[in-house]
């Protein structure tokens, strides 16, 4: 049939240029406006492919004409050849992504981020239209003459508002199909969102992120989604793009990106985290999700004022700035509670003993130092200011100065230079966990909710609610305060999986970081019986990074329980009261319960 095939309507066809499941391509000349284009023949004997709408234009023309955009192949016409439906589309000359994955092998992220930038802004444009793709993969994606990235063949997309259920009559490339393909669950724009979490990761890493030898095999990945993300992590910007991809490639569409809309500020967020900004020239940096969350906070009077303390001490005591004790102490001042939390905690025991009673704020600077004042005000501004009667708050924030004490502990026993650091870096690991329950505790509840009903982690959980992870929405409000790079590092934790030797100090105070706060953790989301083997396993999961025996790991729970008890009412904890503090002094009864019964067996 192609080769005898002279003229498709008014087009003059000119050879055959490709084929696929859903029918065949040829170049062609249109007479009369005289330009050449490209003609899909669809295959008639998909019912799918062959829907007509009302006034018997083919589905997928009456969507396709609604995309214009500069990185989407338009389409230009659309009709009936022998009973086939057909669209025209614009010629574009280039190679597929797929070609040029073949020919030149993988890409490094540098490379690939405009590419990733232009295809998400091209698909945010179609979500937003309530259009979907649901056929997305590396060969529908044009690399043009200009090295213009265009998506092409919107051959399967469809109204979103129309309700479309998975059947057998959706076809796509297996390899990049989601799991809601096959479990008969309605597809969307998130369905698109994980053909390009795929995709991306096969631009990076060379191979597939649905891995099998048969179509059975492959099935089984995806509806599992279990990807192998230890490809990146030794990569340039490795664990950022984790983090990027990790939205995309859920298993559960609840935990993923709603659209490529918000896939697309992820990316953004990722640019700012590694400074690629720049190689994405067109790239939106505008991250609508957390500024539309920011303003939220803004409207409670306490944020702009905790945030502008923040903000001046951490840019006043900043790497390349000299300040004086007086300046410094000006601006602590400023805030009544933390300059009487600040002068109970500098004379306590926490900084060991001296001769003489500091009594102000001045002295404590000339005391401890410009670097450690700056750490010691913003771990009591932080803590004092997220204030309220919620139980599950309190508890929260009782774990993140439980997880500040052991990252101080495990970071001075690595003999860390910056050892000091490591209490901030532990107490505000989880702080956009503290700010969602704070400043939006309905939107925490449906977060639990979800981690209940789906089973989804934490971090799935927070950005299908959200938008957002709590770890982004942490990182972005950490820089708003002017912390520490290794700070914010610390805030947007670790990508799945073991963990490898830290190559620097920075990346070591982030280890402990993470480590003393999935810790402490446990004592919330586990049941005593649970927590030893937990306890294994996330010691297993670190021990390059941060090798403890677990007996030492739990001598460590109970020195770190002593020095809560000993500072709670700095912090105004209420060890008595708080549920969380009760499982920490249960556990550590049962344990100490345990060795009991062991040494008495021994002597027996």
């Amino acid at each position: 049939m192609t080769e005898q095939l002279q003229s498709i309507g008014r087009y003059e066809i000119i050879r055959p240029i490709g084929s696929g499941s859903q029918g065949a391509v040829h170049l062609a000349r249109d007479p009369v406006l005289d330009r050449f284009v490209a003609i899909k023949v669809l295959n008639g004997s998909s019912s799918e492919l062959n829907s007509l709408s009302d006034d018997g234009t083919p589905l997928e023309a009456r969507i396709s004409s609604k995309l214009k955009h500069p990185n989407i192949v338009p389409i230009f016409d659309a009709g009936q050849h022998n009973g086939d439906p057909y669209l025209v589309f614009e010629f574009v000359e280039g190679t597929t992504l797929a070609e040029q994955l073949k020919t030149q092998g993988k890409m490094s992220i540098e490379d690939a981020v405009p590419v990733i930038a232009a295809v998400l802004k091209a698909l945010a444009a179609a979500h937003e239209s309530e259009i979907l793709h649901l056929d997305l993969s590396p060969r529908n994606i044009l690399i043009d003459s200009d090295k213009v990235p265009r998506v092409m063949d919107f051959g399967l997309a469809q109204y979103v508002n129309f309700t479309h259920q998975s059947s057998e009559t959706v076809t796509g490339t297996l390899r990049y199909m989601a799991p809601e393909h096959f479990l008969n669950k309605p597809l969307g724009p998130w369905t698109d969102v994980f053909a390009l979490g795929g995709t991306f990761y096969q631009m990076i890493t060379g191979e597939y992120a649905m891995k099998g030898m048969t179509v059975e095999q492959v099935q089984l990945q995806i509806i599992s989604a279990n990807v192998d993300y230890d490809l990146l992590k030794s990569i340039p910007h490795g664990v950022e793009f984790i983090r990027f991809l990790q939205g995309a490639l859920e298993r559960d569409r609840e935990g993923r990106y709603a659209d490529c809309g918000v896939m697309s500020e992820a990316f953004a967020i990722f640019l700012q985290e590694t400074g690629l900004g720049e190689l994405a020239e067109n790239a939106d940096t505008n991250h609508s999700t957390i500024e539309f969350l920011l303003r939220r906070m803004q409207r409670k009077a306490d944020f702009p004022t905790v945030s502008r303390t923040l903000s001046d001490i951490n840019q006043m005591t900043g790497e390349d700035s000299r300040v004086s004790a007086d300046k410094l102490a000006n601006v602590i001042l400023r805030d009544f509670a933390l300059t009487s939390k600040l002068l109970k905690l500098v004379n306590s025991a926490f900084y060991g003993t001296r001769a003489n009673e500091i009594t102000s704020v001045s002295q404590a600077v000339v005391f401890l130092g410009v670097e450690q004042i700056r750490l010691t005000a913003n771990s009591l501004t932080f803590f004092g200011h997220l204030k309220g009667d919620s139980a599950i708050l309190k508890d929260s924030l009782t774990r993140s100065f439980f997880s500040g004490l052991i990252a101080r502990h495990l970071a001075q026993r690595a003999k860390l230079p910056r050892a000091e650091e490591a209490f901030i870096c532990g107490m505000c690991q989880n702080v956009g966990e503290n700010l969602v329950i704070y400043y939006f505790p309905d939107e925490y509840a449906d977060i639990k909710a979800l981690q209940e009903d789906k089973g989804l982690g934490k971090m799935a959980a927070s950005r299908g609610v959200l938008g957002v992870s709590y770890a982004e929405l942490g990182a972005a409000v950490a820089k708003i305060w002017n912390l520490p790079r290794s700070i914010v590092d610390s805030v947007r934790g670790l990508p799945p999986g073991v963990v490898g030797k830290p190559k620097d100090e920075s990346a070591a105070l982030r280890d402990i970081a993470v480590f003393a706060n999935d810790l402490c953790e446990l004592f919330q989301s586990r049941s005593s019986d649970e927590m030893r083997p937990e306890m294994l396993f996330l010691l297993k999961q670190f021990e390059a990074s941060i090798p403890l025996e677990t007996e030492y790991c739990v001598k460590l729970v109970g020195a770190g329980y002593q020095k809560l008890k000993e500072y709670a009412p700095i912090f105004e904890i209420n060890v008595e009261s708080s549920d969380y503090c009760r499982a920490v002094h249960n556990w550590l009864e049962q344990q100490m319960e345990i060795s009991a019964r062991i040494a008495a067996a021994g002597g027996s």
